[in-house]
């Protein structure tokens, strides 16, 4: 057999390709066959050559939307410094719509799941004449046949999640675990519709992957099935098992809320170890219309009622809307926005619509006046409900959310501009948010996120609004950082406070005047704040203190 590298270029470090794993356990002639992965933040040119350095007759690449551009260009240097260099491509970005890559120096394109059609085709290419297979299309033989792999077979061989090259990584990357393949559901806009058929591994095969995890070196499990709780009964033993043999690892996992069983709901509840199981819980849209265009079928009470239940539990939840879906224009899209994010989940994705290819949505771009990127990654730019502006600034908005909440970096200070109404509705101090966001040098200083609050409350009591701005700020670093509001305390004062705090029995005046801070500070109410920093450069630990310096309490992080 050729001599074959299978490669990709994934989004960080901490992550690993899985698919390139199943090729190589199922390689028929693993001593021609090796991995090496790249990140997207590597230079083409400098991917390109460490290929090149290796030697290869063919190169496999995995191509998702992330890196799809990036791997054109190492494509065509390769083919320039090797025109006899074998290209096969696969991946979800490839499987549809995909088949100009011939004309990019790709020679063949591998349509579905790879682990058969893969090394049946480059076993073909020591043959002394080509012939159609399966699952690859060629200029010779197009083959448009989606391939699937038989999960049966897969699992007689030595599985992909324990390898040797894995083993020095095994504690700081993410371990994928697959236990189905497919999704039981048609949401038009996601590729997992067009594989409808739902396959799982055997549950003592998966057992036998847990029983080998549970002693490993892992810390992050990520499984990769659509709907981990398509078969309730099967996920809950799983989950029964992972929450009582698997004590050292936490797991993540796509659910669909609404659906979930109300013995799994109890177990995730009330049985499981807290912080044991993370949540992706895909929401999309509350509105009615919108979710019946896309196919989507929503309970949205059930689907409250189960985040609202799982949040009381303390279980870390990632949530996600989706914007510019058919019929849903700015301000349904705002209900969408502020009614999730009233149930207070972990973490709140926005995400930008995207016309995949090989979606049903996207063949229908015409009937929704669908504008996009006519490049990875797709997104929309415009449609019927939502002009290109209004596109630009929920894009922008979308940046603020990431940066402002899910960082946790100014969560406290949202959290108090929203109880003390100066924002009635959260999507609208995120749009506003966003447009600040955008105006900040790149790179930026940390305390410039914090000045992106002034022009939104310029309004407000100026005291207040740095007490509670600088309460998050001081909370963010090990160290006293940079300062960015004027001086409201005196030193007068200041000393006042940490003699205070002293009298208290908060800790000794060494420590006090040597590493205290004594600013105006915010809890649920203006007054004083004491920071608390030490030599061990640790996140700092933060007292309030009431207006009139009768009581002192400390805040949590």
């Amino acid at each position: 057999m050729k001599k074959v590298l299978l490669t990709t270029c994934n989004a960080k470090y901490i992550h690993k390709n899985l698919a390139l794993r199943w090729l190589y356990t199922t390689a028929p002639h693993k001593e021609c066959v090796t991995i090496q992965e790249y990140t997207i933040k590597e230079h083409e040119e400098q991917i390109a050559k460490d290929i090149l350095s290796r030697q290869p007759e063919v190169v496999c690449f995995s191509c998702y939307i992330w890196n799809i551009q990036l791997i054109r260009r190492v494509i065509l240097l390769l083919k320039q410094q090797k025109s006899d260099l074998h290209i096969l491509v696969g991946g979800p970005e490839v499987s549809y719509e995909s088949f100009d890559l011939l004309d990019a120096g790709v020679d063949a394109i591998s349509i579905g799941e790879g682990e058969q059609s893969v090394w049946e085709y480059i076993s073909m290419l020591d043959q002394a004449q080509a012939y159609e297979i399966a699952g690859i299309y060629t200029r010779q033989f197009p083959n448009t046949e989606y391939r699937k792999t038989e999960l049966a077979w897969l699992e007689r061989f030595e599985a992909p999640y324990f390898m040797e090259m894995d083993a020095p990584g095994m504690d700081r990357q993410y371990f994928y675990l697959e236990t189905s393949r497919g999704c039981p559901y048609g949401c038009t806009y996601c590729l997992s519709s067009a594989d409808r058929e739902v396959r799982m591994f055997s549950i003592e095969y998966i057992m036998g992957i847990l029983e080998r995890l549970k002693d490993s070196r892992v810390t992050q499990v990520k499984l990769l099935d659509r709907t981990f709780n398509a078969d309730p009964k099967r996920a809950l033993q799983i989950a029964r098992y992972m929450n009582e043999h698997c004590t050292h690892q936490i797991f993540q996992f796509e659910i669909v809320a609404e659906t979930l069983s109300e013995e799994l709901l109890q177990f995730f509840c009330e049985e499981a170890v807290p912080g044991r199981f993370r949540f992706e819980i895909g929401v999309q849209s509350f509105h009615t219309q919108t979710l019946h265009s896309v196919g989507r079928i929503q309970n949205n009470e059930r689907l409250k009622e189960v985040i609202q239940r799982l949040k009381a539990s303390g279980a870390l939840m990632h949530v996600d809307l989706i914007a510019g879906l058919p019929y849903e224009d700015l301000s349904s899209f705002q209900t969408s926005f502020d009614s999730l994010f009233s149930l207070q989940a972990s973490e709140l994705q926005l995400g930008i619509l995207k016309l995949l290819k090989g979606t049903k949505l996207r063949s229908q771009r015409e009937r929704y006046h669908f504008v996009f990127q006519e490049t990875a990654p797709y997104d929309v730019t415009a449609s019927a409900w939502l002009k290109k502006e209004e596109m630009r600034r929920i894009h922008a908005c979308a940046e603020a959310v990431e940066k402002f909440w899910n960082s946790a970096a100014c969560r406290s200070v949202i959290t108090a501009i929203l109880e003390l109404h100066w924002y009635e509705s959260a999507f609208a101090l995120f749009m506003d948010l966003g447009q600040e966001y955008e105006k900040l040098p790149r790179p930026y200083q940390p305390y410039e996120l914090f000045r992106c609050f002034y022009p939104l409350l310029n309004k407000q009591d100026e005291r207040l609004v740095d007490a509670i701005l600088l309460t998050q700020y001081y909370r963010n670093f090990k160290q006293k950082p940079h300062r960015f509001a004027r001086p409201w305390v005196t030193l007068e004062k200041k000393k006042e406070l940490l003699a205070f705090a002293l009298k208290q029995g908060i800790a000794n005046q060494d420590i006090l005047f040597r590493y205290g801070v004594a600013d105006i500070g915010y809890h649920k109410e203006a007054g004083y704040q004491l920071v608390l920093y030490n030599r061990n450069q640790q996140y700092p630990r933060q007292w309030f203190i009431n207006e009139e310096m009768t009581e002192i309490k400390e805040m949590t992080r």
